[in-house]
């Protein structure tokens, strides 16, 4: 029999009082339908993986950027995360997918005081443009590339997004990308602040 573990009460819970205590409270799952989202390519050759090895992730920030729906099209959030606190220093939402959004979110972030050393992020175009690029050579940041096809390799916020995705998103209907706006921002700030998390 499979049991987790409450550390709050410290007693173990089977799935199956799970399962029970949910049914008498009327309480279900949620179950989403998977949405298929377009693929981007890179032509860039593999650039250096830094944090994969790495044990100390306290001068370290992740960024990427994800799909959101609104009225059947697609808007794309660009994030900035911090994988030790599980914080979303920097959000923007913008109508298409560039360099520009991308860089956006370190351009909210005074980075030369931040004491952050490295900046990982996965091969997208965005990521690998001058743009982005000299950003960070500006503010003497190193850049860490996930491997190509490793999406795991950026992990900590991949989970975000589809914690995001899951808890939130699906389950509206925006009709404008304003509504998507005011309302990721809202969640956002909830997150960081209410969610409950493991890290204190």
């Amino acid at each position: 029999m499979t049991k987790y573990f409450n550390e709050d009460l410290n007693i173990p819970v089977s799935r199956y009082l799970i399962y029970r205590l949910m049914r008498e409270l009327g309480i279900q799952s949620r179950m989403i339908k998977k949405i298929k989202k377009p693929k981007t390519y890179t032509e860039s050759p593999q650039l250096p993986n830094l944090i994969r090895k790495k044990d100390d992730w306290s001068t370290v920030l992740l960024t990427d950027i994800t799909y959101i729906p609104v009225r059947g099209k697609w808007v794309y959030l660009a994030s900035l995360y911090n994988p030790v606190t599980r914080r979303v220093i920097a959000h923007k939402i913008g109508k298409t997918m560039t360099k520009e959004l991308a860089t956006s979110v370190l351009e909210k972030v005074d980075l030369s005081e931040s004491g952050i050393t490295i900046i990982h992020s996965d091969m997208g175009s965005q990521y690998t443009s001058d743009l982005f690029e000299s950003t960070l050579k500006n503010n003497k940041i190193k850049h860490s590339y996930s491997r190509k096809g490793c999406p795991g390799d950026n992990a900590r916020i991949e989970s975000f997004h589809s914690i995001l995705k899951r808890e939130y998103v699906n389950f509206q209907a925006f009709k404008t990308i304003d509504e998507a706006i005011v309302g990721i921002d809202s969640y956002i700030r909830w997150y960081n602040s209410d969610r409950i998390s493991l890290v204190a």
